[in-house]
Formats: structure tokens, C-alpha cells, sequence
């Protein structure tokens, strides 16, 4: 399978582009009864072309949780999966967000360390929507978090 060409130039305006952190995923990976519907409309709507952005970091916790539930032939398909969706960007995770993320913990002490990080890059990217179903995000001011 190979994946379809990137859009490039103003066809990236990151205004236009949301986050999609781990748990969408992991949502549809496990057909999730509760979440699982909604993160698969998401899915399908950047199968449809609406432009998002992960990391390197949301796929590597999917791969390490397919791993750890002992799931690790699943770690191949989920990869060739991201990289068939011709409009889902994929961002590096640098050090540097990981600093960020640390010094955003005073600032955001109910968020995790990973979400974090997505903070992190968000900001870096000047990204201001995320797709995620933690409320812990609807207290950071410039961020809006969707789950619908």
C-alpha cells in the first residue's frame, strides 16, 4: 500500500489544521462502545480529505499499547493505516516539546505529561484545535477540543 502525495504550501495553512491525539485511535482500535463511534466519524472525515495533524508521539503510545495488550502484529497495519489517510500530517516530536511540556505543568497540572507534549507542539505548530474526548483540555486557554 502506498500513501497517496501530501498537499503542499498554503494547502497546510495550520489554522485549517486539528490534532488528533492517541486516544482517537486507540478508540477505534478497540471499538470502543462508547467513544469508539465518534472517533471513527473523525477518522472517516480525514479519510474524506479534512486535514489533521498527529505526532510521532501519539503513534508510538499506539504502538506500545498494541504491544504491551500483546497485540504487536497489529503494530504493522495501524502504521500502513495513518499513512494511507492522504490528508493526515505527521509531525516529529522533538526534545524541545518535551521541555515545553515540563515547563507547562505548573501552568496545566491536571494534564498528563503526553498531552503535554501535544500542547507543546501544538503551540510550536500554531495549532489551536485538538481532537480528543479529555476535558482537561477545555482549560487551556487558545485550545479548543473537539469530540464530535
Amino acid at each position: 500500500m502506498h500513501a497517496r502525495p501530501l498537499p503542499t504550501g498554503s494547502d497546510w495553512a495550520s489554522d485549517r489544521l486539528r490534532f488528533i491525539e492517541t486516544n482517537i485511535f486507540l478508540y477505534v482500535i478497540t471499538a470502543h462502545p462508547e467513544f469508539g463511534p465518534v472517533a471513527r466519524r473523525i477518522l472517516e472525515r480525514i479519510d474524506s480529505g479534512e486535514q489533521a495533524m498527529t505526532s510521532s508521539l501519539a503513534t508510538a503510545e499506539v504502538c506500545a499499547w498494541l504491544e504491551y495488550h500483546k497485540r504487536k502484529t497489529e503494530v504493522e497495519t495501524f502504521l500502513k493505516a495513518i499513512e494511507s489517510y492522504p490528508t493526515l500530517r505527521k509531525s516529529e516530536t522533538t526534545y524541545g516539546d518535551e521541555q515545553r511540556a515540563q515547563e507547562l505543568e505548573h501552568a496545566h497540572p491536571r494534564l498528563e505529561f503526553f498531552d503535554r507534549v501535544y500542547l507543546a507542539q501544538m503551540e510550536r505548530l500554531k495549532l489551536t484545535e485538538i481532537y480528543s474526548n479529555d476535558r482537561a483540555f477545555d482549560r487551556v486557554k487558545g485550545i479548543k477540543r473537539i469530540f464530535q
